[in-house]
């Protein structure tokens, strides 16, 4: 499997093209792409590796990760997935454009709801989907266990973990999410995040400071 990020959109979101050399099939992860540019950098790649994209799947619906939402639905006419707890998210996407002064093509609806007992599969790929809530009431984590990578969207980063003070959001929740779905994988699980590099679940059980007991200290 290849793993191909673009990092897109005044917020530097990590857009993912995640795709299986053999078959040439493969799903685009928060298609968060903003200016033209993006879009075609996208595509270029999309088409210069001659990848036939199945799925557009969303980790959440804050603006940064949907912003390229109804260009990616247009161009590659498949079915767009996320979990439904976060559907308040999307149905006020205009108002959290305004908020942040950006402004992009209102979002299509999801064609379908994922949750915990949900499979994603596409060529011979398996997500193991994890409900990871507190960044937001619907964050969702694609894991591919097989090749030992998680896609967490804003559920944690690389020393940090996702934003809780946005609409929705709880840092009770939140990490009680990482410790209890995510911090079980083993240590040499690659988290691929929304934001900034990725890094692995043992580097973030010793080096993360919300998660290694630091955070504490200071509360």
């Amino acid at each position: 499997m290849t793993i191909k990020t673009f990092t897109v959109n005044p917020f530097a979101m990590n857009c993912y093209v995640y795709w299986d050399e053999n078959t040439k099939e493969g799903v685009i992860i928060d298609p968060g792409a903003y200016e033209d540019f993006e879009k075609n950098e996208i595509l270029n790649y999309i088409n210069s590796n001659g990848i036939i994209i199945r799925l557009i799947l969303l980790t959440h619906g804050h603006i940064d990760h949907i912003m390229g939402n109804k260009w990616a639905k247009d161009t590659f006419n498949v079915p767009v997935l996320m979990n439904r707890e976060d559907m308040p998210l999307i149905e006020r996407a205009m108002d959290q454009a305004a908020m942040f002064g950006v402004s992009f093509p209102k979002p299509p609806p999801p064609d379908k709801f994922i949750d915990e007992n949900d499979t994603v599969k596409f060529s011979n790929t398996e997500f193991k989907l994890l409900h990871t809530p507190g960044h937001s009431p619907g964050s969702i984590c694609f894991v591919d266990e097989n090749e030992k990578v998680i896609f967490c969207g804003d559920t944690v980063f690389r020393g940090s973990i996702g934003r809780t003070d946005l609409w929705l959001g709880d840092i009770d929740v939140l990490l009680n999410s990482i410790h209890s779905k995510i911090l079980v994988y083993p240590d040499d699980y690659i988290i691929y995040p929304g934001h900034m590099d990725e890094t692995t679940i043992g580097e973030e059980k010793m080096y993360n400071p919300f998660l290694n007991g630091e955070f504490d200290k200071y509360v």
